[in-house]
């Protein structure tokens, strides 16, 4: 906890000692149609109960995964919902930490979970008048790993997942810093039973470059 108000503080330190973004042009430019750069997001999440009443097994994760994303749109829209359209793809780990209270069955600890989600989407809300830029995700990939060796909602070690999520991403003159939640979802579409699948909260750090 410690870790994560210092890492917050210092992302806000740093966010309002830059000054402003640009002016016009340079707004334009760095969100110009086609252009890309690389980022990475560090958290943590902890599965749920859904629907609600159905008990799952419990997992608190380290969820780490580096990302490239590249501007589809430009800059389009006008007022409050201006801004552009990225393809968004991401691989990385997700690794389960030992709980030991709430609904459902407890695992081990030290399981893991590489993903790769090259379908995804992600719409930043622009303007040339603030530093700051709300952002909405979602989208697909799959994975690989042994969550299902003790998680009984999951039962193969190829996985499907699900991403959708907001975050509220801050830009310094060269790169930007994110604050990001999303809904982590993990099963395996029926190919093998069962398939109950897993549902956690993530909440992450991230960083553009």
């Amino acid at each position: 906890m410690r870790f994560l108000l210092a890492a917050v503080t210092a992302l806000f330190l740093t966010f309002l000692t830059q000054g402003n973004v640009a002016d016009a042009d340079s707004f334009s430019k760095r969100f110009k149609k086609g252009s890309h750069n690389f980022g990475a997001q560090i958290g943590g999440g902890y599965t749920f109960d859904l629907p609600p009443g159905v008990e799952r097994t419990d997992i608190a994760m380290l969820f780490v995964f580096p990302n490239w994303q590249y501007n589809i749109t430009g800059l389009i829209g006008e007022s409050w919902y201006r801004g552009a359209l990225f393809h968004h793809v991401e691989a990385g780990l997700a690794y389960a930490l030992k709980t030991g209270s709430g609904s459902g069955r407890a695992i081990n600890g030290g399981e893991w979970l590489w993903g790769f989600s090259p379908l995804m989407a992600q719409y930043k809300f622009l303007s040339p008048k603030r530093k700051w830029a709300p952002n909405i995700l979602a989208g697909a990939g799959f994975s690989y790993g042994n969550w299902n060796d003790n998680a009984y909602e999951i039962s193969t070690a190829f996985e499907f997942l699900l991403h959708i999520g907001a975050g509220v991403e801050f830009y310094t003159r060269t790169n930007a810093w994110s604050l990001n939640y999303r809904l982590f979802h993990v099963s395996n579409s029926n190919i093998k039973s069962p398939n109950i699948g897993l549902n956690a909260h993530v909440f992450s750090l991230g960083m553009r470059f």
